[in-house]
Order: structure tokens, then C-alpha cells, then sequence
């Protein structure tokens, strides 16, 4: 499919002009037309872009694409992959990806965070050369992350949120940056971030031998599709149990989901368990989040958000909020009602999955 337009394509070539490179012969070398570079009438694909950062990588022996005063060579690049990759799950990976990162670099700023409600928030401070498109740079890493972290365990990450602090950005072809990350996007926020599942974080890595990392590349993965041959059991479930909650009914059971999906409820939780999740726990934490999302992004009072989630009691809203949250619907919004980073995350939410 059609994806960066050429100003897309010059944006990312920002550096290595800075460095005194021909972009025309860095494309040549990735096996895409010269002619694309500025023009904002073509576009390349998936697998083009892979090419691309390669190619710009290996010209400048810089992973950040030239985009730091001072960057990253690709042996260092290699030594923090061995590190990560010889780690047992994804989590711990991601912590000694961001140890590695922070020792070697100075103009990246990678920290964790819990996020209230059951994942991890993994943000990015990138301190690039003034004047460059700092925003591109913002999500062709994030796009590396989400790509090479899903083929890490197997599957496609299943994100809660990513955090951007630019614009949404426009092409006049229509095309969106952030379609392919399937989670909601807040656009002009306090700071580029993207927020993990604890269930992929357990996940543990099916590739671990650096050998494997350049055949991966080698194949010329298409960065514009989402990674994995097949949407994963959780992403289905997820998908089906917003489909429900779309048309008013706040806790199907796992029969009717699994109709939905064509499968009988023992299979769905066989498959669900397999990729280290369950029906109940999904069907929850979807229907905690919307709730802390209307208590932080909007003044609604508590008893009428319960309403509005399905619950005619409200003590029984506050019960089960309590039991997601570990607080009480009052203390949640007093604690993190001024939270910047969570409004902007509760506000995304409400954006994509507003009941009301």
C-alpha cells in the first residue's frame, strides 16, 4: 500500500543531507526512484521505507538517521540487540533496552513508568538537531519499537495508547501515520509515549540470536501493515467486546464473543491462554478504562458515568471500579485529574471509544 509521501521521504533524509550525503544516491541504493525525494504527488510502500532506514543507517553508520549531534553507531546498535535479546520476556528486554540506551546516549532519553490500570509507559525524549523534522523521526522509532518488539514474541503488541506531541500529521493522499499502530493516538501532548499491556511485557521472546534480527530485515518486512501474519486471539476479542459495548451491552459473556468470532467459548479461551491472556480479565480492563477515561477527560458525575457503562447500581459500579483500579471512582478522580499524561491518554480513549 501507498504510505510516506516525497516530503515524507525528504524529512527522513533530513540528516544525512545535514551530513553531506546525495539523497538521490541513498535511494538509488534502497532500490527506490530519486524522483520520489520532495514530491508530494508519489509515495512509497511498506517495504520501500525498511529499505530506506537501512540504507540511510548504514550510509551514515548512525541509527538515528542522523537526526542526534552525536548518534548511534550500528555496532553499539548490535551489542544493546544481543543484550536485550538473550533477556526471557519482553519486559525485562525493554528495561535493558532503555539501561543500554540511556549509558550510550546522550540525545535520547528512554524512562518507565507504571500506568494506573494495568500496563507500562515507556516514554522518549529525543533532543534532535534544530531544524530538522523532529516528529518524523518520533514515529519511524516508534514504529521500529512496535514492529521489532511484535516480532520479538511473536505477535502483534497489542498497545493501549501512544502519546505524540506534534500535530497529526497530513498528506494530501490521505494516508495516516499512526493507522497501523491499532490503539488511540493523542496528538499534541506533554510527551512522546507508547503504553504497553502487562500481558505482552510477561510475553516471553521467541527470537533471541541476532542472526535471526538480520533475516528479518533481510525478508524486507512491510512497516505499513501490522506485523504478524494473523491479528492475535486478544486483538480479536478486544476488537469484538468494543463492537458490543458499541451497541450497549457492557459484559457479554464469553459465549456470545466467541459466536461472534466464529468459535465456541472453549476454543477462544484456549487460544486466549496460548498467547498469555483471558476473556475475563480483557473484558474488564476495557470496561475500567473507558470508565477511569470519563473520570479524569470530563466532569460527568460518577453515578451517571455508571450509567452510562451499564450499571444501574451504583454501588455496584463503585465495587467493580474499586477492584480494577484498587481506589474508589472519587479518589481515582481526585488523584489523577490533573495528570497531564493520563488526561491525554483518557482523552485519546473517550476519542475513539465514547459510549455517550
Amino acid at each position: 500500500m501507498p504510505g510516506p509521501d516525497g516530503a515524507a521521504v525528504r524529512g527522513l533524509l533530513q540528516g544525512a543531507v545535514r551530513r553531506g550525503r546525495d539523497p538521490a544516491e541513498i535511494l538509488r541504493d534502497a532500490g527506490i526512484d530519486p524522483k520520489v525525494y520532495g514530491d508530494r504527488a508519489t509515495a512509497i510502500d511498506g517495504p520501500a521505507l525498511v529499505r530506506l532506514v537501512r540504507q540511510i543507517q548504514f550510509s551514515l553508520d548512525d541509527v538515528y538517521l542522523g537526526f542526534f549531534a552525536n548518534g548511534c553507531r550500528l555496532a553499539l546498535e548490535t551489542e544493546r540487540l544481543i543484550a536485550l535479546m538473550s533477556c526471557p520476556t519482553l519486559g525485562e528486554a525493554l528495561r535493558v533496552s532503555i539501561r543500554f540506551t540511556n549509558a550510550m546516549l546522550a540525545d535520547a532519553g528512554p524512562a518507565v513508568t507504571d500506568d494506573h490500570g494495568g500496563g507500562l509507559r515507556h516514554t522518549c525524549e529525543y533532543h534532535t538537531i534544530e531544524g530538522l523534522d523532529r516528529q518524523i523521526l518520533v514515529w519511524i522509532r516508534f514504529l521500529w519499537i512496535y514492529h521489532f518488539f511484535s516480532w520479538l514474541i511473536g505477535r502483534p503488541l497489542a498497545l493501549r495508547g501512544l502519546s505524540i506531541q506534534g500535530p497529526r500529521p497530513a498528506q494530501n493522499s490521505g494516508f495516516d501515520r499512526f493507522a497501523v499502530f491499532r490503539c488511540p493516538v493523542q496528538f499534541d501532548a506533554p510527551a512522546d509515549a507508547l503504553s504497553y499491556d502487562w500481558n505482552d511485557l510477561s510475553a516471553p521472546l521467541v527470537h533471541h540470536a541476532i542472526q535471526d534480527y538480520e533475516a528479518y530485515y533481510a525478508s524486507e518486512p512491510d512497516w505499513l501493515e501490522p506485523p504478524g501474519e494473523a491479528v492475535s486471539w486478544r486483538e480479536r476479542t478486544r476488537q469484538a467486546l468494543l463492537e458490543f459495548h458499541k451497541a450497549g451491552d457492557w459484559s457479554p459473556s464469553v459465549v456470545d464473543v466467541a459466536a461472534r468470532l466464529r468459535t465456541v467459548a472453549r476454543r477462544l479461551r484456549r487460544n486466549l491462554s496460548r498467547e498469555g491472556a483471558c476473556f475475563q480479565e480483557i473484558r474488564t480492563r476495557l470496561r475500567g478504562e473507558l470508565a477511569g477515561a470519563y473520570l479524569i477527560a470530563s466532569d460527568r458525575p460518577i453515578t451517571q458515568i455508571g450509567l452510562i457503562l451499564g450499571f444501574s447500581d451504583p454501588a455496584s459500579f463503585s465495587r467493580q471500579f474499586a477492584a480494577w483500579a484498587g481506589v474508589s471512582p472519587s479518589i481515582y478522580r481526585a488523584r489523577y485529574g490533573a495528570d497531564q499524561a493520563k488526561l491525554a491518554t483518557a482523552t485519546a480513549v473517550l476519542s475513539e471509544r465514547r459510549a455517550a
